[in-house]
């Protein structure tokens, strides 16, 4: 469902634009609101049995969309999608943490990364082709998806394991996300702000689109995830090199310069396409976009080297309500991302959802910056009590 969504507008979907609007935000509502239940749903229970089951459900409703046109059944799917991917999406990152060391955890996380931009990158690919083909009758792609992804979900039953993991009781949802370590709970600021500009960025194709023809810019799309994918990688490998902090720190500086270098650069952009000859197009697009290109790919040293940083901080016990608080926030950032986009882009084009992005990240920033250093001053503080024989408080 996910790649036809991405590959056109919800054509499967007959109603009027409020209830396919409707239809759409019940995804990811339920996503969010659903990943903390089974965060600790997970540490109880186990990974692999919901990884399998969130994988089942996928293909099971996405057969269900091909098999009917009605609007309520179809809203109902979208919104169990949305439990479904929480439930793949949580378990996927626990069991990374699971089966990697602080070592190669960063590695991981950016592996993690990687394979997600290639699923968008081959689901719009994909999800185009079948809208061509299939376009007089969608619902034979959407059984034709479901039939994939019900062959791998078999696969991936018989060939995965349970990974060794500390086992908990019980626990309510209070109990389970009070006693999350405070280094997790500190990076949740910088967290938020990053699934912000998320937002900012899956709501600049139709900003954009306003302006100049974006309807021919699969490639440099396709060029971007193959950026993203590589800096994740890199990255991730790097923050096991040298650190989770010294690695956000670059990200971070990375990330800001973007924000506050591409109105620039797409003013020129706007200029430039008004030139017919090349070379004077490439003049004044060149320099600041290869600037703002390099400060793009540091950016993506953030997601790997936050995701192996909780995976380090948290709790045997409580790795998969860590990541469970994680996959929420990555929800409501991106909708708050979306709607704040859509104000902004109002007020003043593209520009004014940068700056506000520049202004929401650097202060997010701080925020985390300064939770660390108390975490860092109570560490401190707690480790002298311990050398000279007190109990920490």
């Amino acid at each position: 469902m996910i790649i036809l969504f991405l590959a056109g507008p919800p054509y499967y979907i007959e109603a009027s634009a409020t209830i396919v609007g409707f239809i759409l935000a019940l995804y990811p509502i339920v996503e969010a609101f659903s990943a903390l239940p089974v965060g600790a749903y997970i540490d109880r229970k186990g990974r692999r049995r919901a990884f399998v089951l969130g994988l089942a459900l996928i293909s099971g409703l996405t057969l269900l969309v091909g098999l009917t046109r009605n609007v309520f059944v179809i809203g109902s799917a979208h919104g169990l999608m949305g439990l479904s991917a929480a439930m793949v999406t949580v378990s996927s990152l626990t069991m990374i943490t699971d089966l990697t060391v602080v070592e190669n955890r960063g590695t991981g996380m950016g592996a993690f990364d990687l394979s997600n931009l290639t699923g968008y990158g081959v689901g719009i690919i994909f999800g185009t082709f079948l809208f061509s083909v299939f376009r007089a009758e969608l619902g034979l792609a959407f059984i034709i998806v479901s039939g994939l992804f019900a062959a791998a979900t078999f696969l991936i039953m018989l060939l995965l394991r349970e990974p060794p993991h500390v086992k908990v009781g019980r626990k309510t949802l209070r109990e389970t996300f009070t006693g999350l370590s405070g280094e997790v709970v500190a990076i949740l600021p910088l967290w938020l702000s990053v699934t912000i500009i998320l937002g900012f960025y899956l709501f600049l194709p139709r900003i954009g689109g306003q302006q100049f023809d974006i309807s021919k810019s699969g490639p440099l799309l396709i060029v971007g995830l193959v950026v993203l994918g590589a800096g994740a990688v890199l990255f991730g490998r790097l923050s096991d090199k040298i650190g989770r902090h010294k690695t956000m720190l670059i990200g971070v500086i990375g990330e800001l310069g973007f924000l506050i270098s591409f109105p620039e650069f797409y003013g020129q952009l706007i200029k430039a396409q008004n030139e017919r000859d090349l070379l004077i197009a490439i003049n004044i697009v060149g320099p600041i976009g290869i600037f703002a290109g390099i400060l793009f790919f540091f950016g993506t040293a953030l997601v790997p080297s936050m995701l192996a940083y909780v995976g380090d901080k948290a709790s045997h016990d409580l790795r998969g309500s860590a990541m469970g608080l994680y996959s929420f926030m990555l929800s409501i950032g991106m909708a708050v991302g979306t709607i704040l986009a859509g104000i902004f882009a109002d007020v003043g084009g593209v520009q004014a959802v940068f700056f506000l992005g520049a202004a929401i990240f650097s202060g997010m920033s701080l925020t985390t910056g300064l939770l660390l250093r108390k975490q860092g001053q109570l560490a401190s503080e707690a480790k002298r009590l311990t050398d000279s024989g007190q109990k920490p408080l």
